[in-house]
């Protein structure tokens, strides 16, 4: 049986902070695997419980109906659809959790998603979830596979799983004394309010990175950033990240409350005088809208090319025709070093990863990591090189048009790439890995694909960076 690998879909309810792609894709995609008996593994953030304005707390009541939402939606409901006929034709299908989906580790949430396959309940039930908690190790022709959602090695995503209840969970657990995240904190109390009060869409396409997107959303709207912070339970964040762009020493006694806001500000290489331009602007008291001042102008701009540091660098476009897109596979040092570490511990000749956003593909050193990538919509960025005049003008745009609506785009257009991984035994032994991705126009394209060579029993891969 081949197994198909694909992460962060995102799907979503319907209710505004949609930022699922493949509405018609997907189903399409599942649709070719439902003729041949196939593994469909969902390596986490498969659907998403953050993207509502819900109060962020663990309910089992609230979880479900979140649940009833999502698989309302018409694109939800179809991609659930198509999972169903995969299982009906004695595939297997599992759902791997994720740092947006920890609610999956509820029974009663997974019996909304099994109801929502459409299938006989000696069908449905097959369906299987995982909670994630550590790696899963698949066996491909004598190849040790791993799979992860992604999150454990990001401190601001790490789930708590210790604390997670459902199916699984250690004795004596319950809902109430869940704690998210800090990126979740971030996404629901100061991310959601501003997409939803002010339209900033293109938010929600530079996750995980939630502290580059708060950076973002100061550089388009200071004082909308200063309202948001301000009113949420996180506004000591406010006045550090505030007193960090006015050159003030400020001590936290609880490391943790910065969350590593003044860090990437302070990464942005602004200079007194732009420091001071934005500290007014930011400052306490009433919020001013002051002239859009020089200084002010370029704080903005350094701003918003340091939060999109790590968005350009994982999904890296070429400029020029919309329909010719070139992405860059290789992985970060930081990425391929956690792939090692993993590899070493698991004994594990692939790992095969998630939660980034941004597909990936590297062999060395006797191990191949991949990332499956995602299936949300992508922002196309200037080149990171690109003059100060080009990024003035995307910043501009932004401004103007913060929910990304497709007339008025020029520079910050949306663009997809569907990726997934697929691997089975090879023919001579060892495992056939590939990474395609599906093109709604021409079907599947092989990316990159190796075989990967058995292991010796016992081995444990010393694989190096």
């Amino acid at each position: 049986m081949r197994t198909v690998v694909l992460s962060d879909l995102h799907l979503g309810n319907g209710q505004g902070y949609d930022i699922f792609a493949g509405a018609e894709a997907l189903p399409a995609f599942l649709e070719t695997l439902a003729h041949v008996p196939t593994r469909v593994v969902l390596n986490g953030d498969s659907v998403d419980f953050l993207m509502n304005d819900d109060p962020l707390g663990l309910e089992v009541a609230r979880a479900v109906e979140q649940a009833r939402a999502l698989v309302a939606a018409p694109p939800t409901a179809a991609v659930l659809e198509a999972l169903g006929r995969v299982l009906a034709a004695e595939g297997e299908v599992v759902i791997r959790l994720g740092n947006h989906d920890v609610e999956l580790a509820l029974a009663e949430v997974q019996a909304v998603f099994r109801c929502a396959l459409r299938q006989p309940w000696r069908v449905a039930r097959r369906l299987v979830f995982q909670r994630g908690d550590v790696p899963w190790v698949l066996e491909e022709g004598g190849t040790r596979v791993l799979l992860a959602h992604g999150e454990q090695h990001d401190p601001w995503n790490e789930v708590d799983h210790a604390r997670l209840p459902g199916p699984g969970a250690p004795e004596g657990v319950v809902a109430s004394g869940y704690r998210y995240s800090a990126g979740s904190l971030l996404v629901k109390q100061l991310l959601n309010p501003l997409k939803r009060r002010y339209g900033m869409r293109f938010l929600d396409l530079l996750m995980p990175d939630f502290q580059g997107a708060l950076l973002a959303a100061l550089a388009v709207n200071p004082a909308a950033v200063k309202l948001v912070f301000q009113r949420s339970s996180l506004h000591m964040g406010w006045h550090l990240l505030r007193r960090s762009v006015s050159a003030l020493a400020f001590e936290l006694e609880d490391s943790e409350l910065e969350l590593g806001l003044a860090q990437r500000v302070a990464g942005a290489g602004l200079t007194l005088e732009e420091q001071q331009a934005l500290a007014e602007l930011c400052g306490v008291g009433q919020v001013h809208f002051v002239e859009a001042e020089p200084a002010l102008e370029r704080a903005q701009q350094k701003l918003l090319r340091c939060a999109l540091e790590f968005y350009a660098r994982g999904h890296r476009c070429i400029a020029g025709d919309a329909s010719e897109r070139c992405f860059d596979l290789a992985p970060r040092r930081g990425e391929w070093d956690e792939a090692c570490r993993l590899a070493r511990t698991y004994r594990a000749g692939v790992v095969l990863l998630g939660h980034t956003h941004a597909a990936r593909w590297r062999q060395d050193e006797g191990l191949l990591y991949a990332n499956t990538g995602t299936w949300t919509w992508l922002m196309r960025l200037p080149a990171p090189e690109a003059p100060a005049s080009v990024w003035a003008d995307f910043l501009q745009e932004l401004q103007r048009n913060p929910a990304l609506v497709p007339e008025h785009q020029r520079l910050a257009r949306l663009e997809q790439r569907f990726t997934a991984v697929v691997l089975g035994p090879h023919a001579q032994g060892g495992a056939e890995v590939s990474l395609v991705e599906w093109r709604p126009s021409g079907g599947l394209w092989a990316l990159a694909s190796t075989q990967v060579p058995p292991q010796q029993a016992g081995q444990c891969l010393a694989a190096r960076g």
